[in-house]
């Protein structure tokens, strides 16, 4: 009898797996020709900058975005296409990542939550205007996949694209690095014992990026920079502050890289705004946000989670839309 649930269970896992792979591939590809067609409109900084064929701009930490995003063939604009079905792709597998959390194989409810979570602003405002931010976060949420399942290799080939495509690459990065690190190196520890120390960890870190971005006078002139549509710096520290305030009656959100990576990003993540770098710090919960909201939720059952995440995508659909990030796209 046991072993033939196991079967069962393995045959529905295999199952799952096999469409969710072929809901995202066809949902990527439709959503990406939508988007590059125009049906949406393009954002602000498609119209400033991403619209220049095959453009040359940046540094060495964002030059590629530049060339993925504006990536032209015989006149034809493919780079809004690639960038979006990478950000769909990706959003894709993350949603199936956290459903394999907390076992729930349900096809419908996935197609649901992966066409709302689309439209969101992170997602949305990344297709043809935040588009290098967008490949990083792309390439972040697989590094946190990959970082998950122990899958070192192509954690660490998404690292360079995540490093490459924009600057927040390499700050990205190396929280999601030393989380794995840190993960590892606590396994044995109780669950109080890695409480206290992550704690202690994240009020160092906090410090020392403080003082980093302090003494590197990234501050503009004294004038803090401006955030775009509205004021979220509130929200992101309020989301911060919850976060680690759960972590200390809810085990499951020290327990892998990924809670640990948003976990130590809470704490990191203020010292930038600390900084005056208002606008950064938008851009940085942004790309943080939807595991965010998938992470919060990590100690419901099951039917609870599903009602969580599907009534949150959905508010922060609404403030999107509220925001008029959709009238921006022109």
């Amino acid at each position: 009898m046991k072993i033939e649930v196991s079967d069962y269970n393995s045959q529905k896992i295999h199952s799952y797996n096999l469409l969710s792979l072929l809901i995202i591939i066809i949902t990527s590809s439709f959503f990406s020709f939508l988007i590059g067609s125009g049906f949406y409109g393009y954002g602000v900084d498609y119209y400033a900058a991403y619209h220049i064929p095959n453009l040359k701009w940046g540094g060495i930490y964002d030059r590629y975005g530049y060339a993925v995003s504006t990536f032209t063939i015989e006149g034809i604009h493919l780079g809004v296409h690639i960038v979006t079905f990478i950000l769909t792709v990706s959003l894709g597998f993350l949603l199936r990542e956290f459903s394999k959390f907390k076992q729930d194989y349900s096809i419908i409810f996935f197609i649901l939550l992966y066409l709302v979570s689309i439209h969101t602003w992170p997602i949305i405002m990344s297709t043809s205007n935040a588009m290098r931010q967008g490949l990083t976060m792309s390439f972040i949420f697989l590094v946190l996949i990959t970082s998950n399942r122990r899958n070192y290799f192509w954690m660490i080939l998404f690292s360079f694209f995540a490093i490459f495509m924009h600057k927040s690459g390499i700050f990205l990065i190396t929280v999601v690095f030393f989380s794995v690190l840190i993960n590892l190196l606590s396994v044995k520890f109780s669950y109080k014992s890695k409480m206290l120390i992550n704690f202690f960890l994240g009020v160092v870190l906090l410090i020392s990026a403080y003082y980093f971005l302090y003494s590197s006078n990234l501050y503009n002139d004294g004038k803090p920079s401006k955030i775009i549509n509205g004021d979220f710096r509130w929200a992101f520290v309020l989301i911060s502050i919850v976060y680690v305030s759960l972590s200390f009656l809810f085990k499951s959100l020290l327990s892998n890289p990924i809670s640990l990576s948003l976990y130590y990003f809470s704490f990191i993540s203020p010292a930038i705004l600390m900084n005056g770098l208002n606008w950064e710090y938008e851009r940085m919960g942004m790309m943080m946000l939807i595991p965010y909201i998938l992470s919060m939720g990590m100690f419901l059952n099951k039917a609870s989670y599903r009602f969580y995440v599907i009534i949150v995508f959905l508010i922060l659909l609404l403030l999107t839309i509220y925001m008029g990030m959709y009238a921006s796209l022109v």
